[in-house]
């Protein structure tokens, strides 16, 4: 008798045990369900606030910062035709489907639904909120405006984190940087550190002197070639933080360093060469000006800057062949 309760009590204690292993296990497998399903998604902070996006986004639609994402390796399903036109990725835009022109904004947001996007980034839209909030419900949108990121070190890194990309940025720069040294031992060999250089341009009918930012090669020439401004670029744009500055024909002059890269936008040859104003600079009697492709020196993305920076270096090398 008392052997057939032990056996009952022995099988009542095994039913218990496993419904109580059974719970624990439904536990944690809801619990690593739940973990699961968090780790795919992470938040960013952005000027519209803190946005959850995939982890790994698969399907990006990007706005203005398209060699950015290219350069990390991955292959957006849309952009507009203005980023798509950029000439040092050219080779690289095969099958990205076009979101509209770009310029001013002008995306569609019929064709950015269309392509199922799991993230959208964009330079933004303005004032235009509407087009924004439209955009903003097909997918996670990032804005990230204009000059959000002081050099390609800061941008690189962001998108690392934004794409789940933070080992190939990390890779991406280490080269990067490689390519910034060869480029400035090559500047070494022909240029004096006491040697001065300007940014100069013309744009429709407006003459521009240019500081280290994102405008016309200043994030090459001047951040990685270090290359010397005169003292009232220094003064009036790089230490002021302006990446620009409207000036007239007559006061370049005094803008002019010992060499001057010069970019001509003036269009249909709005900005003469032979005018007495322009051939009384010394540095034009000297000639020591480089003058610089706009297509080339327009775009101030990661790829197009490294691309400026050996180009500037190869320019000054050829200039001064026949010292």
């Amino acid at each position: 008798m008392l052997k057939k309760r032990s056996s009952k009590l022995l099988i009542v204690l095994t039913i218990i045990l496993s419904l109580f292993i059974t719970a624990c296990s439904g536990k944690n497998e809801e619990k690593v369900s739940q973990e699961s399903k968090e780790s795919k998604t992470k938040i960013i902070k952005t000027v519209d606030g803190d946005i959850e996006i995939p982890a790994e986004p698969k399907r990006v639609v990007v706005h203005g910062y398209l060699p950015t994402v290219l350069a990390l390796g991955v292959n957006p399903v849309g952009a507009t035709k203005q980023d798509t036109k950029n000439i040092h990725i050219k080779d690289m835009v095969s099958g990205i489907e076009s979101i509209g022109e770009g310029l001013g904004g002008q995306v569609s947001p019929e064709a950015i639904l269309s392509l199922k996007p799991d993230l959208i980034i964009t330079l933004g839209f303005g004032d235009d909120k509407e087009k924004h909030d439209n955009i903003s419900k097909i997918a996670p949108t990032i804005t990230i405006p204009f000059d959000t990121y002081k050099n390609v070190h800061e941008e690189m890194k962001a998108f690392g984190e934004i794409l789940g990309k933070e080992k190939e940025a990390e890779e991406w720069l280490k080269e990067y940087d490689k390519r910034v040294n060869v480029a400035k031992e090559k500047v070494k060999s022909v240029i004096d550190e006491k040697e001065t250089v300007s940014i100069l341009g013309a744009f429709n009918k407006s003459c521009y002197v240019y500081g280290n930012g994102g405008y016309r090669g200043g994030q090459a020439i001047y951040r990685n070639l270090e290359l010397t401004p005169p003292q009232v670029i220094q003064k009036e744009l790089i230490d002021a933080g302006e990446t620009f500055k409207q000036i007239s024909l007559e006061v370049m002059k005094d803008y002019s360093g010992d060499y001057v890269f010069f970019i001509d936008e003036s269009g249909e040859g709005a900005f003469d060469k032979n005018s007495q104003v322009w051939q009384s600079l010394d540095v034009v009697k000297n000639d020591k000006v480089l003058y610089m492709e706009p297509d080339f020196f327009w775009p101030y993305d990661p790829i197009a800057v490294i691309n400026q920076t050996e180009k500037v270096a190869d320019m000054l090398v050829e200039k001064n062949k026949s010292k």
